[in-house]
């Protein structure tokens, strides 16, 4: 059976521990064995933990809560798809502690991928765990801009209709308005939680230090995650826009409905008039006439005529 908790040992006296899908053994694990504190493990079992960045001063550690992109369920219409998951990174002293989720337990290899470009790179590489951490941040910012992309060709492909959206196209885009909302929402936490990292290490007197070429690193990513929260907000708006244009389209043809209905009725309601005053039992003309019948439906259908006439002169069919 395999283990969920997994120790690597990197260059110099680097370590990578990385932890899938823990349970309880594993979060004990990781306070006995490494001290992590009891709230950084709260944090780790919530799949729905916002993103940001918390540092610890009493054990020297700093957690990183990064959203990132769910490759697990598929299907636009499901309804319990989360869009995003939680990624921690923890940072303390020589040791990177990385937690994923089953739905983005794909970053484990990206980790690998990272490391392994460094190491072929660099005979002996010297970077620090806060240069693999930003290169795989990096990476996963990037899945922001794919799941953008697939999503503009999935507006693009509701906003071709004929006459009127089906029902399973607004269901569709209702479903895409809300994955957006969830989306963009993630993207700005994701810029938050940078931007709290960059606070707590561009001092001197500030708990992580840092070296030039990493600050450099963090406000490069910062730049590409603002810029995938930008992409999201701007995806949003024009399916905001769409969904207003469906409003419109079938307000539209509501009214066109209940016009229609309204002059039918109009029109249908002169018959039973007609027919109410010649079917009196009293004397009346044309009762006893042969044609009589003909000459009903005849002044039945003069008014219609004349209704029909007066509503197309005034554009109101």
């Amino acid at each position: 059976m395999r283990t969920m908790l997994e120790q690597h040992q990197l260059w110099q006296d680097l370590t990578w521990v990385a932890v899938d899908d823990p349970d309880h053994r594993d979060l004990e694990r990781l306070r006995d064995d490494y001290q992590i504190s009891k709230k950084y493990l709260m944090y780790m079992k919530d799949i729905r933990e916002r993103a940001r960045f918390d540092y610890d001063a009493q054990t020297d550690c700093g957690l990183l809560v990064f959203r990132s992109v769910n490759h697990g369920e598929q299907g636009e219409d499901s309804a319990e798809y989360l869009e995003t998951v939680p990624f921690c990174l923890i940072f303390k002293n020589n040791l990177l502690i990385t937690v994923t989720h089953p739905h983005n337990a794909y970053i484990i290899t990206d980790i690998r991928n990272v490391i392994g470009d460094l190491k072929q790179r660099y005979s002996e590489p010297n970077e620090s765990l806060f240069t693999v951490a930003f290169n795989l941040l990096f990476k996963l910012n990037e899945d922001y801009l794919d799941r953008i992309d697939e999503m503009n060709k999935a507006r693009e492909g509701l906003e071709t209709f004929h006459k009127r959206p089906s029902n399973k196209q607004i269901s569709q885009l209702s479903n895409l308005d809300k994955r957006l909302v969830y989306l963009k929402t993630a993207a700005n936490n994701n810029v938050i939680a940078i931007r709290q990292l960059q606070v707590m290490s561009d001092a001197e007197d500030d708990p992580l230090k840092l070296s030039a070429a990493e600050m450099q690193h963090l406000k490069d990513l910062r730049v590409e995650v603002e810029q995938s929260r930008e992409m999201a907000n701007i995806a949003a708006e024009i399916v905001e826009q769409v969904v207003g244009s469906y409003s419109n389209i079938l307000d539209n043809s509501i009214n066109n409905t209940m016009r229609l209905l309204t002059v039918w009725s109009l029109a249908l309601a002169v018959p039973p008039i007609v027919s109410g005053f010649w079917g009196m039992n009293m004397p009346l003309p044309l009762v006893k006439e042969s044609w009589g019948w003909l000459f009903s439906i005849f002044i039945s259908i003069v008014p219609i005529a004349i209704l029909m006439w007066y509503l197309k002169w005034h554009h109101d069919i």
